[in-house]
């Protein structure tokens, strides 16, 4: 009984063995992302890598993310520049507005909450399909306005796992909360959301 408890199939083995498979992409993630130069790079290997991890369970984690993050460290850097100027237009337009008229803040409030979940699915989707910039972008407003609801959980995942791991303790965010919340983004992207839309597709019922 016991040997099958520590078995390599049993459950002990594989809780632990997925807990530890978080800490590392959680510090394999921090230290490019730090540089927020190679904040692409690392973001497409995270959100690679626990796709990875999704779908085959057990794989050489150190491995794999490095391998991503070489392989796609020229479309992570051109993810960077996209996000800066995407961010700049955004709040360029908020203070134009702002400018015009404080009556149109409702107008600039709705115009951040759309970029924010247009901004989660880009990263998402440009992380997880080789899909080109047009089609990334299109995919992007299509899944936001189509899924909206599911569009804002993505968003609020992150921010309800640094509550939560903050709440305990910080250094646990660090060790493990990173790869966690990547991993259950990816984890309700494939199994709900990409799903939903698999299932309108073929006319079955969600």
């Amino acid at each position: 009984m016991i040997n099958k408890f520590f078995a390599y199939e049993g459950w002990y083995y594989r809780v632990f063995s997925f807990l530890a498979d978080l800490v590392l992409l959680s510090f394999l993630f921090l230290f490019p992302a730090l540089t927020i130069v190679l904040l692409g790079p690392a973001l497409i290997a995270l959100y690679q890598t626990c796709d990875r991890l999704y779908q085959e369970r057990d794989i050489p984690t150190i491995k794999t993310y490095l391998t991503i993050f070489k392989k796609q460290f020229k479309r992570g850097l051109a993810l960077d520049g996209l996000l800066v100027v995407y961010t700049l237009i955004v709040l360029g337009i908020v203070y134009s507005l702002m400018e015009i008229s404080t009556y149109l803040s409702i107008l600039s409030i709705i115009l951040i909450t759309f970029a924010t979940l247009y901004s989660m699915m880009f990263i998402l989707i440009d992380s997880l399909y080789d899909f080109d910039l047009k089609q990334t972008a299109k995919e992007s407003i299509y899944f936001v306005l189509s899924s909206t609801a599911n569009a804002i959980i993505l968003v609020v995942l992150p921010v309800i796992g640094l509550l939560v791991f903050n709440k305990i303790n910080l250094y646990l965010f660090i060790c493990i909360g990173i790869g966690a919340i990547a991993y259950t983004q990816v984890f309700f992207f494939k199994r709900v959301v990409v799903k939903e839309e698999r299932d309108e597709v073929d006319g079955n019922p969600k």
